[in-house]
């Protein structure tokens, strides 16, 4: 009778381990997702019908479109976009359902196409912008996804051709103009986006009134 009591202690939670073994095994479920058309969408696994862990998606051609890191079914982790002849298109970081932290997008070539931050899903911190032989075309600075602050335009041989600043979006400020050789053109101020006072021209090195407002 002691014998039998041991027995019976011992294999009660080696099959209660067992069952929730199992249980953890099976809650997670490797599911595709499909075109109208038939083709394969998206495959990934699925915990009580809800994303978890990395869901990759594909183009009607089959090829990779995108792949997703989820957490509770919201975007977690890293995620990256590829164009249809799979070069990267770009890379975001996502924290429970938004984006933060570093992006980075590409052109349909490979180049470096913009860089910078978000905040909570929106534009943060300054964003610089090239164009595809690597040169800059604009650095901005953002607050609440909007411009705000410092920004500078670039020619696609980096000379720099506008300089000023923004406030909530729009043109605040004295700003400054450069022909295409990085000479000073015109200068003036803006006041919520619209030109104010007198603005100058340059010609020579001499300066003229251009415009008053």
């Amino acid at each position: 009778m002691k014998t039998k009591l041991t027995f019976f202690v011992v294999r009660i939670p080696i099959c209660l381990f067992l069952l929730l073994s199992c249980l953890k095994a099976t809650a997670q479920l490797e599911t595709s997702e499909y075109y109208s058309t038939g083709e394969l969408q998206s495959r990934g696994l699925m915990n009580s019908g809800i994303k978890n862990g990395e869901w990759t998606y594909f183009y009607p051609s089959g090829i990779k479109s995108a792949v997703e890191n989820f957490d509770q079914g919201m975007l977690h982790g890293m995620v990256t976009y590829f164009y249809p002849d799979e070069i990267i298109q770009g890379r975001e970081t996502w924290r429970k359902g938004q984006l933060q932290d570093s992006a980075w997008y590409f052109h349909p070539g490979g180049a470096l196409h913009r860089r910078g931050v978000y905040e909570n899903s929106r534009y943060a911190h300054t964003w610089i912008y090239y164009f595809e032989n690597g040169f800059v075309e604009r650095e901005v600075t953002y607050e609440n996804g909007q411009p705000h602050g410092k920004t500078s335009v670039y020619t696609n041989t980096g000379i720099l051709i506008q300089e000023g600043e923004y406030r909530t979006g729009l043109e605040h400020g004295p700003w400054k103009f450069y022909d295409a050789d990085g000479k000073l053109e015109y200068t003036g101020q803006y006041e919520n986006g619209k030109p104010v006072g007198v603005w100058y021209e340059y010609y020579r090195g001499k300066q003229k009134v251009y415009k008053r407002y």
